[in-house]
């Protein structure tokens, strides 16, 4: 299985979002404001050569500048010696159905962080949906917040995890 990740491929993000969130889940469409911003960082997998998966993670004070009636991550612990700018939300994290079970999405949440990382984030946070939760524990993620229903109505949670140097 050959693997690629890629950053800046918008349409192909929108792709896999779509059959996920949209047409699999039932959600309202799955884009906005933030998808345009310079400083969103499209995240996309390929295995062999086939869109596999996304994701995007981008500064926190986009999503406010975006959406005022956004759900806003909780503080917490984790926030402690973080300056304006460091923390990044990560989301729409997405692997097509048929590609599930193989690690896949361990792989897109790995090269998200790297990708934030890369652009100056110390702290990533998440509003998961309730039944990923494991993942994103099992990636080094500490649940914030007790789960909410803000998202649509359906069960998540928000987590949080500061970013180590490389």
């Amino acid at each position: 299985m050959d693997i690629q990740i890629k950053a800046g491929c918008f349409e192909d993000a929108a792709l896999v979002r779509r059959a996920v969130f949209v047409d699999e889940q039932g959600y309202e469409i799955e884009f906005d404001q933030i998808d345009e911003a310079s400083d969103c960082i499209h995240v996309t997998l390929y295995v062999d050569g086939q869109l596999t998966g996304c994701s995007r993670v981008f500064p926190e004070e986009l999503e406010r500048a975006a959406d005022a009636e956004a759900p806003v991550s909780p503080a917490c612990d984790l926030d402690e010696g973080v300056a304006a700018g460091e923390t990044y939300i990560m989301g729409r994290v997405a692997v097509l159905s048929t590609m599930r079970r193989r690690g896949l999405a361990s792989k897109i949440v790995e090269a998200s962080e790297a990708a934030a990382r890369d652009a100056g984030a110390k702290l990533i946070k998440l509003h998961a949906q309730e039944y990923v939760l494991p993942l994103y524990v099992k990636a080094g993620y500490t649940q914030i917040a007790p789960v909410d229903y803000e998202d649509e109505g359906q069960p998540h949670a928000w987590m949080a995890k500061r970013m180590g140097d490389r």
